[in-house]
């Protein structure tokens, strides 16, 4: 069974293999919080601290994260549709695992 570690990295995995060929920076941005989620193991704190900084990608205004679109040639790709589905997953994921601190 997967636990809420796991899962979370495999979050973070996937939109960043997603945004890999046309978001290279903010592909190795969301790897990095998911090694830096390994690497916190289980210490509540430093998990709790990549949390944070992950939901930050939330809070970003124009030109953030939220603003992401996959295009190529001027059409969306048809991949936008599981971007958003991620993102939304993603979302949930790191706020269930804000331990009830307030966003």
């Amino acid at each position: 069974m997967e636990d809420n570690t796991d899962r979370l990295h495999n979050l973070l995995l996937e939109v960043a293999q997603l945004l890999r060929a046309d978001w290279p920076d903010w592909s190795r941005g969301l790897a990095t919080f998911g090694q830096r989620l390994m690497e916190a193991g289980t210490d509540r704190d430093a998990r709790q601290r990549v949390v944070r900084d992950a939901l930050g990608l939330y809070r970003q205004g124009m030109g953030g994260f939220q603003d992401i679109v996959l295009q190529r040639d001027g059409s969306v790709l048809p991949e936008q549709r599981q971007l958003g589905r991620l993102r939304s997953l993603l979302f949930e994921e790191l706020q269930g695992q804000l331990a009830g601190e307030p966003l």
